[in-house]
């Protein structure tokens, strides 16, 4: 990370929220440099929903660290080759999506962690660690450290699990998928429906009560983040690349748009 700049573990440890913009239209090194000039602390790369391959996806992690911000990937699916190819790209961190039971936390921290802790495939230097060389163990201990995995949790029935999920030795955050959820629910986008709220609770207690981060995407409500933010909620991630030009270019060509225009007579 940059000198002066904390991380966003440290910003975690520190009890901080910590802010992620998701990147779904990015292809060029500038756009996570941008994120850090805007005020984030993390670029997560979006393979679930785009088209973006993995060599752009290691590139966008490598400008994320020059631009001293984390870079995460949100991988497609639970697949070992999809968790190991983007942490041995840069990756420092992944958020897998559509975690049902504890079973699958566990096989998705075995294929994130190094042995003893899990079965990842030994690896040498990338961009997490700026290629540095390193002595082999000390490397894998770093990467280990450094490394976020991040659980969705998108339907009733994960929501159910929670607190099987969230003990997973190795899982480091519980993310709620709130769109996926309140689709599941019935309750498509009402965010401020007692049955999500209740589901909100029931993960923010799970991860209180086995130490992890609470996550959560897909929110704009400020005062409802608030709200999450009082139950431990500490990683949010506010919004996408694609969004964020769209709110703020349709914003400012509407205040364009305003401009009295007196139409000369001949």
């Amino acid at each position: 990370m940059m000198q002066g700049m904390p991380s966003m573990r440290e910003r975690i440890d520190a009890g901080e929220l910590v802010l992620c913009m998701a990147l779904t239209q990015a292809r060029t090194a500038d756009i996570p440099t941008i994120a850090a000039a805007a005020g984030f602390d993390s670029i997560y790369v979006d393979l679930e929903h785009t088209a973006i391959s993995l060599e752009t996806t290691s590139l966008l992690c490598s400008a994320a660290i020059g631009a001293g911000i984390t870079p995460l990937v949100r991988v497609p699916a639970h697949d070992h080759q999809y968790l190991t190819r983007c942490l041995d790209g840069g990756a420092m961190g992944v958020i897998v999506p559509h975690v049902e039971t504890g079973a699958e936390a566990v096989a998705i921290v075995d294929a994130c962690r190094f042995p003893p802790r899990g079965h990842r495939s030994v690896s040498g230097p990338n961009p997490a660690n700026r290629y540095q060389p390193m002595p082999q163990q000390e490397l894998l201990d770093a990467f280990d450290a450094q490394t976020l995995v991040g659980a969705m949790l998108e339907t009733p029935d994960a929501v159910a699990a929670a607190d099987e999920i969230a003990s997973v030795p190795g899982l480091d955050m519980v993310m709620i998928g709130p769109h996926d959820l309140t689709a599941e629910m019935g309750i498509l986008g009402q965010f401020r429906d007692d049955a999500f709220l209740d589901a909100v609770r029931t993960v923010a207690k799970a991860c209180q009560a086995h130490g992890k981060i609470f996550g959560i995407a897909g929110i704009r409500d400020v005062e409802l983040l608030s709200e999450f933010v009082a139950l431990g909620l500490r990683f949010v991630s506010a919004g996408t690349d694609a969004g964020f030009m769209t709110e703020a270019a349709t914003a400012h060509a509407s205040r364009l748009r305003a401009i009295n225009v007196e139409v000369a007579q001949p």
